[in-house]
């Protein structure tokens, strides 16, 4: 409506000059008027070293722009000097007041003499200083006239203008809710009472026709209700903003509020774990699912006795026991036997692990273990596994740099035997590093029964075997020699053997799972995944070929040697051959004999590699093999007392995080490194000898395992006494035959 008004004000009332207009008519009639009169430049600087008034007519551009070393700047600065009768000296400037200049221009550009703020002289003064502007602040350092005094003001649109750029925050959120007081005033001002008198002018006017003034009215009508139409959509939409910020909080906040609230989760709430409580009827393992360990499940008889009939052991005044800690291997079955207790039992089981008490913030492991043991105490008789029991019952510390850290575990040993009872809450503990945990822990009234879960012997792995060979089909096993063969295999070695024969007889689409697979799964545990082929590199092969046969025949001709199980030159995980030792019957200890024996056939390979390729082409092949003789060496210098010079004494190596780990003289690691360094010496040279006395067996069989790139024992017991292998030539050639 504003528009349509003013631009029939401006139709009917008639238009002035603007003042750019009138200010270019009045120059012109100047210098219309003005005599053709010009200053030359000695007259110009007359005039500025006596100060005298000059005429008011157009300097020669031409002459003052000649001026050279803003020699127009400096005669400026002496007609002020001049004018004024101030000293330079900057302590002075604030001991004479000064008043306004007689324009704005005079102000503006600070030059004090009003004949020089004239509009045609200006134009040449700043054309003269503009090009030095930047010399003339290097030989000053400030304005020339610095003692003028400066005042600010501020206007209405100055205001408004800052307060667009740099909002309240009050005004901002008023502007974002749409609350703002621009937007609540329509976009239609109210008509003023002149605005009506300017109408019935426009419409009494008899010089406009009729026409005119009916299609004025409709312009108006026209204008007027398309403000209306705008103001009402700028309303609608100013309410509709409203809505969508108001819902969009809503929705922050209840999904915030949701997500806090939820029984077991939110930043303050995590999760101890996906169901921190297993209920009885979810657990379908009991002790008959659990071979190989009949030392621990005896203990744990006693515990689930426990658990079923209390009132039998309390009659006679005996307590149920606090915990129970599971120490042995990983592999070897803690886990299911804390999951067989909970079985045999039939009560709750709540199973947790150690490292989910730790957490960010501070105070979320003791507030867990609370929580733990609150809902413990509501289902007793119940049990409480914690597994990796280190990480949360480790020795506690008295380092600066984390003072909370013991939070978690005092809180632990409070709960198991603290003031308050846990009547009828049994703790098993599992963990395979029982030399970290606190010993606060470890005495009776919280851990009062101690297991050690040891790996299964032969008749454990035999009863293991035939617990998870019943669940494939097979044909024709021979679980004696699979499990004679297994030395050293924990249950999970022996589960996983298990499962990779089954899938290699899928994967050779076979209807049973035979001895060939089992055989293959156990080489593919014991010495690595196996390659598809041997390198393709005759010269590499060559290396591998003597290197292993160097390993294999150090083992075969040493006395209490490993008994040799299979040589390769196939790559079996990251090295391009592998020669595997295994025992034929289970190992309770190592003698001194044995230890010498198994380093002489780690040095095999590398005195191969010398005596067949020469000093010079040794390869970096042994490195493993070097680094296990030497921690053979190290240990039968230091732990096991079987050096002569280091005497009946273990060495500890006192590990500190700062300073120096060694707390003997230097004498004695001279003594120490001596030793080492002489066992390693003899031990290769014990290898050389061997491999120079069978020099035509160790080229045999490094030729036969090029040829067949895998042999077993019986294979290189054959090429060392020289009867052939007359049955793997024959298998051979059948095989050649039949493809």
């Amino acid at each position: 409506v504003l528009y349509h008004l003013t631009q029939l004000a401006l139709t009917a009332t008639p238009r002035t000059t603007s003042y750019s207009v009138q200010v270019k008519k009045h120059d012109e009639s100047l210098q219309k008027n003005a005599e053709e009169t010009v200053i030359c430049l000695d007259s110009f600087e007359e005039a500025a070293r006596n100060c005298t008034e000059l005429p008011e007519i157009s300097l020669n551009t031409s002459n003052v722009l000649k001026m050279k070393d803003n020699k127009v700047c400096l005669i400026l600065n002496s007609v002020a000097i001049s004018v004024f009768r101030r000293p330079l000296e900057e302590n002075n400037k604030w001991r004479v007041s000064y008043l306004s200049g007689l324009s704005f221009a005079e102000n503006k550009r600070d030059f004090p003499c009003s004949m020089f703020t004239k509009p045609i002289i200006l134009p040449v003064v700043h054309l003269a200083t503009k090009q030095q502007h930047r010399l003339l602040h290097t030989w000053y350092g400030k304005k020339l006239h610095n003692h003028m005094p400066i005042r600010t003001f501020k206007s209405q649109r100055t205001v408004k203008m800052e307060l667009e750029q740099n909002p309240p925050f009050m005004s901002r959120i008023k502007k974002w809710f749409g609350l703002s007081s621009n937007i609540r005033m329509g976009l239609v001002p109210e008509l003023k009472g002149s605005d009506y008198e300017k109408l019935k002018q426009i419409f009494n006017n008899t010089e406009v026709t009729a026409d005119e003034q009916k299609r004025i009215k409709i312009a108006f009508v026209e204008g007027y209700e398309s403000g209306l139409q705008r103001q009402m959509r700028g309303r609608t939409n100013a309410w509709l903003k409203i809505m969508l910020n108001i819902l969009t909080v809503s929705t922050i906040i209840l999904v915030i509020w949701l997500y806090l609230s939820y029984p077991g989760g939110g930043i303050f709430k995590l999760p101890m774990s996906h169901r921190i409580e297993i209920d009885p009827e979810d657990i379908h393992v009991t002790f008959n699912d659990v071979k190989g360990v009949d030392e621990a499940k005896q203990e744990l008889l006693n515990v689930v006795e426990f658990l079923k009939n209390p009132d039998k052991f309390s009659a006679l005044g005996g307590k149920l026991p606090k915990g129970v800690l599971l120490v042995g291997p990983p592999g070897t079955g803690k886990t299911l036997l804390a999951r067989a207790v909970a079985g045999e039992a039939g009560v709750p089981f709540f199973h947790v692990a150690g490292p989910e008490f730790d957490e960010i913030l501070v105070g979320q492991g003791a507030r867990r273990v609370r929580d733990l043991f609150r809902a413990a105490k509501e289902k007793a008789p119940c049990v409480v596994f914690i597994d990796e029991i280190d990480s949360v019952g480790a020795k506690r510390t008295n380092s600066i740099l984390h003072p909370y850290a013991n939070q978690t575990i005092n809180q632990l040993l409070s709960e198991m035997d603290g003031f308050r009872q846990n009547e009828g809450v049994i703790v098993l503990g599992a963990t395979n590093r029982r030399k970290d945990l606190d010993k606060a822990l470890m005495r009776p009234g919280r851990f009062d029964v101690e297991i050690y879960v040891n790996k299964p012997d032969y008749l454990g792995r035999k009863e293991i075997l035939d617990l998870y060979l019943a669940r494939i089909l097979t044909h024709e096993i021979d679980t004696d020699y699979l499990a004679r063969c297994t030395t050293g295999f924990t249950g999970a070695d022996l589960e996983n053997m298990v499962n990779q024969a089954a899938l290699r007889a899928a994967i050779d689409e076979a209807d049973y799972v035979t001895m060939k697979h089992l055989e293959h799964a156990r080489d593919k545990v014991l010495m690595g995944p196996e390659g598809k082929l041997k390198l393709r590199d005759e010269e590499v092969n060559r290396i591998t070929a003597y290197h292993e046969a160097g390993h294999a025949l150090v083992a075969f001709y040493t006395k209490d040697a490993t008994p040799l199980h299979k040589v390769t030159i196939v790559p079996r995980g990251p090295s391009l051959g592998h020669t595997s030792y295994m025992h034929e019957k289970d190992v309770y200890h190592i003698t001194k004999s044995q230890l010498l024996a198994n380093m002489d056939s780690m040095m095999g390979g590398r005195a191969a590699e010398e005596l067949v390729f020469g000093p010079e082409k040794v390869t970096t092949g042994a490195s493993s093999d070097l680094a296990e003789a030497t921690k053979i060496a190290e240990t039968m210098v230091k732990i096991y007392g079987m050096s002569e010079k280091v005497g009946f004494r273990s060495i500890v190596e006192n590990k500190k995080l700062f300073g120096n780990n060694n707390t003997y003289a230097p004498s004695t690691n001279e003594i120490i490194d001596n030793e080492v360094k002489r066992l390693l010496q003899e031990s290769y040279e014990r290898a050389k000898a061997i491999l120079k006395m069978h020099a035509k067996e160790h080229k045999q069989l490094a030729e036969a395992l090029l040829q067949y790139e895998t042999l077993d024992a019986d294979d290189v017991a054959a090429i060392a006494n020289e009867t052939g292998l007359s049955k793997r030539e024959s298998s051979a050639d059948s095989k050649r035959s039949s493809k």
